[in-house]
């Protein structure tokens, strides 16, 4: 019985010299990847601060509202149709 205790003894006390230490890193590394977790952080800061900026200025600006009306006169001018119809008008425009 103490054969058997004596040879798991053993057996661990090899298990635990061989074994190599798992996830360890050189304190360089470690101080690298603190490092990029910080500028990460900080990046991620501004843009939620850009961001909340954004939404300050939406908020803030008029809501549009209709579409501004004009009345036109034709009098005098051939037209076909009611003299009193709705006309939209849109404006498009390429910047090229």
């Amino acid at each position: 019985m103490t054969r058997r205790a004596e040879l798991a003894a053993l057996a661990a006390a090899t298990m635990m010299l061989w074994a190599q230490p798992g996830f360890t890193q050189p304190a360089d590394e470690l101080k690298a990847l603190r490092k990029d977790v910080d500028t990460l952080k900080e990046g991620q800061t501004a843009t939620q601060k850009e961001l909340q900026e954004i939404k300050n200025l939406l908020r803030a600006r008029p809501a549009a509202g209709p579409p501004a009306e004009a009345v036109v006169n034709f009098e005098g001018s051939p037209v076909k149709g009611q003299k009193d119809a709705t006309l939209t008008l849109v404006d498009f425009t390429d910047y090229q």
